[in-house]
């Protein structure tokens, strides 16, 4: 799915901008008078091809050839550069390309060159840099940085949208919203499906369900909002979870007409069912998804939690092979493959599934469900002192794991500690997160034998400890005073179009599922996704 930065939805997670500049926004005073402009076509097919390497690369799961992917790719941004050093473009795709391999740095002096080189009249740049900056936690620098792209450009929805994220994400949640309306107003020429799905979002997120479903009726009325997957799949989710479950199944097969092999939808629409009793339903969504997508490990692991709550083993076994197989970074297939062998009473393939969860994703936050999962393990087999490690792992990686702590006290509850078990429960209420690793750590186990699972623990976690240096936290986020519905709004009346109320929606709440039809192949069986097909002009040569 092509990405827009500072656009983000629901499920999807942070998105990058378009890395594309507009003519008028390249002065050409800048352009050294000896030497004429290359052919933009020429630089066209530079910023093609170095696209194809860095998408190549965030898929290489090797480090060594994913880090000569980006050099590669690296190398032509720069010459495109050398070409003609104010065409943002590739200034917003090395940008990009810097900020993946976390030089950020080198990235910020290079957006700061691009928006001098553009005569700051371009706001790709100034929003790419923004981002950068909003992820570095300078958050004062990225609001004048989303300040300055939208002086560049008032209609910039990707710089609404990703200023609004950004204040969302710290607390600011009156904030953001204010800056969704603005940015709805701004671009009521062209309305952006993704302002109305995060504001309406937002609304769902704070209880105001009504409000919510105003925001995503107005959106899917929209020319091009009736065509936004993000806004009928989140609308879809909203319902589910806190609305009206009878409109459920509306809005997830409006999802699959506009992207039939959505594998978002066929995950959710799938956990739906399977929440709700329907689990034939549920395999046939996650069937069909998996056919569609072969390569996407969450829907696998969701079937695979399914079959074995269903008694089927050896099916949920073999379903988080493949899930493991198609991607060995997706930590929660590994993790919720660790429980389940835990629970059959396999414990050494539990530790080594463990083992391979933490290594997944070793700096992640999601890595704390696997030290809290792997230190229920310990604890129930009597080793106290390596559980407590874990658990002290767990916290550290993520302080607002309620889980975690919870688990962790009643530990301590059980074996008879009622102090440290009331302490405990009083650190997960004020959040706090200064958990370091003692220095006789892993003592009571240099003893065991090299060839004993606690001792690779204890390893484990030293290596681990290591790795991660500070604490994260999350930004409170108080309740907002009010969330009102922006009232007399101008509609765009041609752009409009009518979305059945709820009490129609629930007409197509049956059992029977009744999903979009897909391409099939000339065989009639249902065609598996296949990658983007490269023109010749423009191949990148295969490594071997």
């Amino acid at each position: 799915m092509a990405e827009l930065e500072g656009f983000s939805t629901g499920e999807w997670g942070d998105s990058q901008a378009p890395a594309h500049a507009r003519p008028d926004s390249r002065p050409a005073s800048v352009l050294p008078a000896s030497r004429a402009k290359p052919l933009k076509i020429n630089r066209d097919l530079l910023l093609y091809r170095a696209k194809i390497l860095r998408q190549r690369a965030a898929r290489d799961h090797n480090l060594l050839d994913r880090m000569e992917l980006y050099k590669e790719a690296e190398a032509l941004l720069r010459k495109c550069l050398d070409m003609d050093a104010t065409d943002a473009r590739a200034h917003v795709g090395l940008g990009r390309l810097l900020v993946q391999q976390r030089r950020y740095d080198e990235a910020r002096a290079l957006y700061e060159e691009g928006s001098t080189a553009t005569g700051g009249q371009n706001e790709y740049v100034w929003q790419s840099w923004a981002m950068l900056e909003s992820r570095c936690g300078n958050i004062g620098q990225a609001r004048k940085l989303f300040d300055a792209a939208l002086v560049a450009n008032r209609s910039h929805a990707a710089a609404w949208h990703g200023w609004g994220l950004m204040e969302k994400r710290q607390g600011n949640l009156l904030k953001a919203k204010d800056i969704w309306v603005k940015g709805i107003r701004a671009t009521q020429e062209r309305p952006n499906p993704f302002l109305y799905q995060s504001i309406a979002m937002l609304a769902g997120e704070m209880g105001y369900i009504e409000e919510a479903r105003q925001w995503f009726r107005e959106g899917t009325s929209t020319l091009k909002g009736k065509r936004s997957l993000a806004l009928w799949h989140g609308w879809a989710v909203m319902e589910a979870t806190k609305g009206e479950k009878s409109a459920v199944r509306y809005l997830f097969r409006k999802g699959l007409e506009v992207n039939s092999r959505s594998r978002y939808v066929h995950l959710s629409w799938g956990i739906f069912e399977r929440d709700n009793g329907q689990v034939d339903n549920a395999r046939e969504l996650f069937k069909r998804g998996h056919l569609l997508n072969p390569q996407d490990a969450p829907i696998l692991q969701a079937w695979a939690v399914m079959e074995w709550k269903e008694g089927k083993v050896d099916t949920a076994r073999q379903l988080f092979e493949t899930g493991s197989r198609a991607d060995p970074h997706h930590l929660h297939i590994w993790q919720a493959w660790g429980v389940l062998e835990h629970r059959e009473g396999n414990l050494t393939r539990a530790r080594e599934m463990f083992q391979q969860a933490v290594w997944a994703q070793p700096k992640g936050k999601d890595v704390a469900i696997v030290w809290q999962a792997w230190g229920v393990l310990e604890a129930g087999e009597g080793n106290i002192q390596l559980a407590r490690q874990l658990f002290k792992c767990a916290v550290k990686a993520d302080s607002t794991s309620e889980a975690s702590w919870l688990a962790w006290a009643a530990m301590e509850e059980e074996s008879g500690a009622l102090q440290r078990a009331t302490e405990l429960r009083s650190y997960r209420m004020q959040g706090i997160n200064d958990v370091v690793l003692p220095a006789n750590f892993g003592i009571s186990l240099s003893q065991e034998p090299a060839d004993s699972p606690l001792k690779a623990v204890a390893n484990t976690m030293r290596e681990w400890f290591s790795k991660v240096e500070t604490a994260r936290s999350v930004a409170q986020r108080p309740a907002p005073s009010y969330m009102r519905f922006r009232q007399g709004a101008d509609d765009d009346q041609e752009d409009m179009e009518e979305v059945p109320s709820l009490q129609e929606m629930q007409k197509y709440n049956t059992s029977e599922l009744q999903l979009p039809q897909v391409p099939l192949s000339q065989g009639g069986t249902m065609m598996k996704a296949k990658p983007q097909r490269i023109p010749s002009w423009a191949a990148v040569p295969r490594r071997k």
